[in-house]
């Protein structure tokens, strides 16, 4: 009873911890404004907050009814991409008509937009040769680092993305040139990701400019508190004017699966094993969240214990199975020697006849039936001398006449088919 009880504080204590101790640290794309994990946007909305001409989110179809009359504002949306409808695109454009301005980090802008922005000749027609086959507007690159680059002043920096501090494969997006091919619309590139491709643009409509950015990753917590890294989304951000700023969540209402298109998480060639946490998406999301991967130690913990101490005391003795006792064989010679005692030779000397063919049909594959002559090849079938086959022939002949044998006959006979069993 005294090992149980400290075998339970131990598990209360073990529980305590994990449940209460550090809490884990999500590293995927999930731009919550309010999370302050490595890839949320707690930061960047706290920063925008504190400006003097303030900042509202807008939550609900009501919220968006604000934009439609002022000027000089800037609205934002970030997040793996934007849900609008018809009378949201139709809104939006007309709010930057109006003069305002329209900053977009997403990693495509929705069709119904889209169209408007670049031309259908751009949008459509540039692209009427890729069919249905992948996103060729929006290519999607896999970099772990990358030079950035803001035009037109061409300042650089050096981008890292990691995953639990070490640097990883992310799956970003770029802009497709294709888009720009409109030389008479208002568009402009101003900046570059390495040689990948452009991911951010500016697109003139009206009085006022919508920028557009295909990697709202850069915008997040892990970069606007990095002492290094900081100035590349600052630098990006210069383009939002003096005025109150509007923080979309409304038209994010659908979350993305943060692992869902992640070259790091999901692996297509996973077939269990070694890599049973890498390439297993369910397991890995079990082992980042400590209440979850307490659950599944403290299973299998359990499921070991049991197996250890409950399945022994319960675990039937195995009996011992003694060895089949072969009966044939005494048979046999029991009723062999009964046949000796009665003195018919003969009858015991044509069972060990039908004895000798079996083996020989059995061990050498010779079609030997009852009452037909051996074969003539049987001294090579046998690989036995011709002399010992011969010798076993005259007396398998005098056996099969069926004439009375007498102790002599019976026993020439044995020995001359006895070679014939060593084959």
């Amino acid at each position: 009873m005294a090992r149980l009880s400290v075998w339970k504080y131990v598990l209360g204590c073990l529980a305590v911890l994990s449940l209460y101790g550090c809490p884990s640290t999500r590293w995927y794309e999930t731009y919550d404004y309010e999370g302050k994990d490595p890839y949320e946007l707690y930061g960047l909305y706290q920063l925008l907050s504190a400006r003097p001409e303030g900042l509202t989110l807008l939550r609900d179809s009501s919220d968006l009814a604000q934009l439609d009359s002022v000027t000089g504002t800037n609205y934002l949306f970030l997040g793996h991409s934007p849900f609008y409808q018809e009378q949201a695109v139709t809104g939006l454009l007309d709010y930057v008509e109006r003069g305002n301005t329209a900053f977009l980090a997403a990693n495509e802008v929705p069709e119904d937009l889209a169209y408007h922005l670049f031309g259908d000749d751009c949008y459509y027609g540039a692209f009427e040769d890729y069919g249905y086959y992948g996103d060729e507007r929006f290519p999607s690159v896999q970099v772990d680092s990358a030079v950035a680059y803001r035009y037109p002043a061409g300042d650089s920096f050096q981008l890292v993305l990691v995953r639990r501090h070490k640097p990883a494969y992310f799956s970003l997006r770029t802009i497709s040139d294709r888009l720009l091919c409109d030389e008479t619309l208002d568009n402009q590139v101003l900046g570059a990701l390495d040689t990948s491709g452009i991911n951010f643009i500016r697109l003139g409509w009206g009085k006022g400019n919508f920028y557009f950015h295909s990697d709202p990753i850069y915008f997040t917590n892990w970069f606007l508190l990095d002492s290094l890294q900081y100035r590349y989304p600052e630098a990006m951000l210069s383009v939002v004017g003096t005025g109150p700023v509007y923080w979309d969540e409304y038209h994010r209402r659908f979350r993305q699966d943060p692992t869902g298109n992640n070259p790091q998480t999901v692996q297509r060639d996973y077939t269990g094993g070694r890599n049973l946490l890498n390439g297993n998406p369910t397991l890995r999301y079990v082992q980042e969240r400590r209440e979850l991967a307490f659950a599944w130690y403290t299973l299998l913990a359990g499921v070991f214990l049991f197996v250890i101490f409950r399945g022994r005391r319960r675990q039937r003795i195995i009996p011992i199975i003694p060895r089949r006792e072969n009966s044939s064989k005494r048979f046999i010679d029991t009723i062999s020697r009964l046949v000796y005692q009665k003195g018919n030779h003969a009858q015991l000397a044509q069972r060990e006849l039908a004895s000798l063919r079996f083996h020989l049909n059995h061990r050498r594959g010779v079609r030997w039936t009852e009452g037909q002559p051996p074969p003539d090849d049987l001294a090579e079938r046998t690989g036995l001398p011709q002399e010992v086959v011969d010798r076993a022939l005259t007396q398998i002949r005098v056996v099969s006449a069926g004439k009375k044998l007498e102790d002599g006959d019976l026993l020439r006979f044995y020995r001359a088919i006895e070679p014939l069993y060593g084959v």
